[in-house]
């Protein structure tokens, strides 16, 4: 079964995983293999090679896409995006960190972009909110409809237990957010600390139970902001 989806926003910058028209608008095409390779695969030692790369892709008007699509696809060789492979080493540890609340929303919407570990969770969430079905995440993730299935109901439980457990002192935050905002005021702060976390002390009592709906407008603000 296929989902049509629909934007109506504004069309996002964001590459499929399979578009690789970029190719053609980057300053190094159309150079010869061998004038690639002493350029852009050359030794470590060899910094004059690694200099004249560098002023190539300095100019490049997809020098982005040139290092996301190394990042994502964890390409072990050659400059891309004007950075070495130990340059990028750092970029390349973090990117499971990335929460990229446009990718998510490009995901949601239908586009197949390559997501992170948090940017699936939060797919994940939303579906949960949203009352998907797992075909319906399965998908849009990519993945089968057993293994969406699975998450799903880990995904639930998890929210049923938070929804359980934690201590809120404004039960609506969403709604105080935008009525303060509204005013023209800051919106507050809370300085109730998350109830499990393991340095705060309370009694059986204090326990409050919030209902999921609560907790949901937050993530949607965040869609919404990103659109």
């Amino acid at each position: 079964m296929r989902y049509i989806t629909t934007d109506t926003g504004p069309q996002s910058t964001l590459r499929s995983i399979a578009d690789h028209s970029w190719h053609a608008h980057a300053a190094c095409y159309g150079i010869t293999p061998k004038e690639a390779d002493r350029l852009f695969f050359h030794g470590p030692r060899n910094t004059r090679d690694r200099q004249q790369a560098k002023q190539v892709c300095a100019g490049c008007p997809v020098r982005l896409d040139c290092l996301n699509f190394a990042l994502e696809n964890k390409v072990e060789w050659g400059m891309w995006g004007g950075l070495t492979l130990k340059e990028r080493a750092k970029w390349r540890a973090q990117l499971d960190d990335r929460l990229d609340y446009s990718r998510v929303r490009s995901a949601i919407n239908g586009r197949d972009v390559h997501l992170s570990s948090l940017e699936r969770k939060a797919i994940i969430r939303y579906a949960c909110a949203r009352g998907w079905s797992a075909t319906r995440l399965a998908h849009v993730l990519s993945v089968t409809v057993d293994w969406a299935r699975d998450v799903m109901r880990e995904e639930s439980h998890a929210i049923d237990d938070r929804d359980r457990h934690n201590v809120h002192s404004d039960p609506t935050p969403a709604a105080t957010a935008r009525e303060a905002k509204a005013r023209g005021e800051k919106p507050p702060t809370s300085n109730v600390h998350d109830a499990d976390s393991p340095d705060v002390k309370r009694n059986d009592e204090d326990i409050v139970p919030v209902d999921r709906h609560v907790h949901a407008p937050v993530l949607f603000d965040e869609l919404r902001k990103a659109a």
